[in-house]
Parts: structure tokens; C-alpha cells; sequence
């Protein structure tokens, strides 16, 4: 959730607003896998053949190593050593959200070219790379390079 917050209470429902949407995005993706994988079992179909299973099981790491550090730096920031130091993963955190937006655009994009969306589905790749970059559109202007450390350098100490 992108929405700017100005007060700690703000700031923690915001958080607690992205870690449940996240979730529930998560456990969908997790039923979307069961569903699949019963299939491939039924069917005695091969696994990781297609672009769209290797980046979808990239997509699932990185999700989950994205899921657990977020929530630990922020609900557990002692596993740190300190909330200073849980803190300083927010940067990356939030840089890496966006590398996983990106990934999982990408393994939409690759569904489009498995057999079972050309002879079942068939959704174009033109509409999925359209509504791609309508998603980027909206999310790639409001990144505040400042919270990534790439915002307008400080001035030099003077000594």
C-alpha cells in the first residue's frame, strides 16, 4: 500500500493494512499452486518446463523471503539486534517489493505463452504487457527515491 502516513497510528495501520493484503495475495498464490501442482500429479505432467513455472517459482521465493523479512523487521525487530537496525532493512524491503512487482508482471506475462492458456485460455500477451505497464504507470511515479537513499545527496559536513 503506497499511501502516504504522517502519525504512528497512520503509520501502523498502513502497515498492517499492506502485510494483510500481502497475505491474502500470498495465500492465494499458495491455493493457485496447490491447484496446479494436483493437476500436474493427476495428469502425470512434467514440471518447470515453461518460463511461467521457473519465474513462478522465483516469484515464490522471493515472496517468501519479501514476506518474512518485513514481517520480522517490523513486528519482531529484535531478531535484528534492534529496532535501528530492523529499520535499516526498510530501504531494501521496500526496494525489493518493487524488483517482486516487477517478477510477478513478468510470470503473468509468461502465462500467456503456456499451452494451457493457448489452447484453453487464450489470453493475449499484448493485454497482459498493456495492463503491465498501466500497473508500473501508476506505481513507478509515486516511489520516493529518498526512501530507497537514492534521493538528493546531503550536504557535506563541514568541519
Amino acid at each position: 500500500i503506497l499511501q502516504p502516513t504522517h502519525t504512528p497510528t497512520q503509520k501502523r495501520h498502513g502497515t498492517i493494512a499492506h502485510a494483510s493484503l500481502n497475505n491474502l495475495a500470498i495465500d492465494l498464490l499458495v491455493a493457485g499452486l496447490v491447484v496446479i501442482e494436483y493437476n500436474k500429479i493427476s495428469h502425470g505432467g512434467t514440471h518447470f518446463e515453461s518460463a511461467h513455472a521457473i519465474l513462478g517459482l522465483i516469484s515464490y521465493i522471493f515472496l517468501l523471503i519479501q514476506a518474512l523479512v518485513g514481517f520480522t523487521a517490523y513486528f519482531v525487530p529484535k531478531l535484528y539486534g534492534s529496532v535501528d537496525n530492523a529499520k535499516s532493512l526498510y530501504k531494501w524491503h521496500r526496494l525489493s517489493g518493487y524488483i517482486v512487482l516487477t517478477l510477478l508482471l513478468a510470470t503473468v506475462a509468461a502465462a500467456t505463452q503456456t499451452t494451457f492458456n493457448v489452447q484453453t485460455l487464450k489470453i493475449k500477451l499484448w493485454a497482459v504487457l498493456v495492463t503491465a505497464v498501466l500497473v508500473l504507470v501508476g506505481v513507478l511515479p509515486r516511489i520516493k527515491k529518498q526512501k530507497l537513499g537514492l534521493g538528493a545527496s546531503k550536504a557535506p559536513v563541514s568541519l
